[in-house]
């Protein structure tokens, strides 16, 4: 471990050195002023390095000419790199305590002490950056893991549908976590599309891992059957096998519409998700509220899904709660703000028009995805 001695008493420096030595501690730097201190750690003008010197500890005299020990302390602390680096404060008078602790300093040292004082305050503050260390590379790979882990969900995300008769696009914004979101669409055939969007309970890797499992199954579920009732009772066989035996309830909401082009009819279910909008030319929209309860709750889930037809060009718009939901306001008025910005987008190409839809959202706190269906 690095210790760095700050003094403007070549005396002192010279005992508190030879200490440190005695008790094992070999890698010692010294400086007699706060300058020299700033060269040693690469600090030009107050401005903060780029890399940290392999300093884990300096012991810091307070009086001194030119800049002072608090002073010193303060602005090696606004540097980010240094933030977590423990000062000890060497002082014969503590008048200066309150001072010089709220700069930064984590202890004190009262110069003429006890040899055993100074070596046992040095002995816990090296302790202290080393957890701080380790913690720093725990928090390092697991924020790495998260950025893997969030590549790949939306890796794994449908690529947009560009036909003359159905356009399919979206948006998919991860909170600093992974997402329990997830969104999937298949043509069966140029008359018929299935569109679903899903929601876990909760949030970060618990939220995330259930939805990739469910993600993993849709081509086999989604690719295989088409009717919603079918869709429905199949995602909540699954859930329930994977999940159901949990003390912790694990389930998600969801809708899943089933686009019939030619005869220009949308069966859905709606299992405890925000209501979808269908919006007609110069026509108030239609909710696609909810037809049952969200999967993975019960056993024995009703199947209920309901119909709606257009026979003008239509653009339908499903959503999760980040988009509309407002701290100390209501999901109904935000779900209201949504339907009257979005008719006034209404003359927007679908991608631009989901584009405009982002800017709905409040905070970042949680996940939000959004999915335009166009039906020219």
């Amino acid at each position: 471990m690095s210790i760095l001695i700050v003094d403007d008493s070549r005396l002192n420096l010279v005992f508190l050195q030879n200490v440190l030595d005695a008790a094992g501690y070999k890698n010692i730097q010294t400086a007699s002023s706060a300058q020299e201190a700033f060269d040693i750690l690469s600090i030009r003008d107050q401005l903060s390095p780029r890399k940290a010197a392999a300093i884990d500890l300096i012991l810091l005299d307070i009086v001194m000419p030119g800049i002072d020990g608090i002073e010193a302390c303060r602005i090696i602390k606004s540097c980010t790199v240094y933030q977590d680096l423990p000062i000890i404060f060497l002082t014969a008078d503590r008048i200066h305590f309150k001072e010089a602790f709220n700069a930064g300093g984590m202890d004190f040292i009262e110069k003429g002490g006890p040899d055993y004082e100074l070596l046992a305050r040095v002995q816990s503050a090296i302790r202290l950056k080393k957890e701080m260390d380790s913690r720093k590379v725990r928090e390092e790979k697991v924020h790495k893991e998260l950025q893997l882990a969030k590549h790949l969900q939306r890796s794994v995300l449908s690529p947009p549908i560009n036909e003359p008769a159905i356009r399919v696009h979206s948006s998919y914004l991860q909170s600093t976590e992974v997402s329990g979101d997830m969104l999937y669409w298949k043509m069966f055939d140029p008359q018929h599309c299935g569109v679903l969007l899903i929601d876990v309970s909760g949030h970060g890797i618990s939220a995330a891992l259930i939805s990739m499992s469910i993600r993993s199954l849709l081509d086999g579920i989604v690719g295989v059957v088409k009717e919603p009732h079918l869709v429905c009772e199949e995602l909540n066989k699954k859930m329930r096998a994977l999940f159901g035996k949990n003390r912790r309830a694990a389930y998600f909401t969801a809708i899943y519409l089933f686009i019939d082009l030619e005869r220009k009819q949308i069966e859905y279910f709606n299992a405890g998700h925000p209501p979808g909008l269908l919006f007609l030319k110069d026509q108030y929209p239609t909710q696609l509220t909810g037809t049952t309860v969200p999967i993975g709750i019960q056993n024995d889930m009703k199947l209920d899904t309901a119909i709606v037809t257009y026979d003008t060009p239509a653009r339908i718009v499903l959503y999760t709660d980040g988009l509309v939901e407002k701290p100390g306001v209501s999901i109904h008025a935000g779900i209201e703000k949504l339907e009257h910005y979005a008719q006034s987008l209404y003359y927007l190409e679908n991608e631009a028009f989901v584009i405009k839809l982002e800017r709905l959202i409040q905070h970042r706190k949680d996940d939000v995805c959004i999915i335009s269906i166009e039906l020219p």
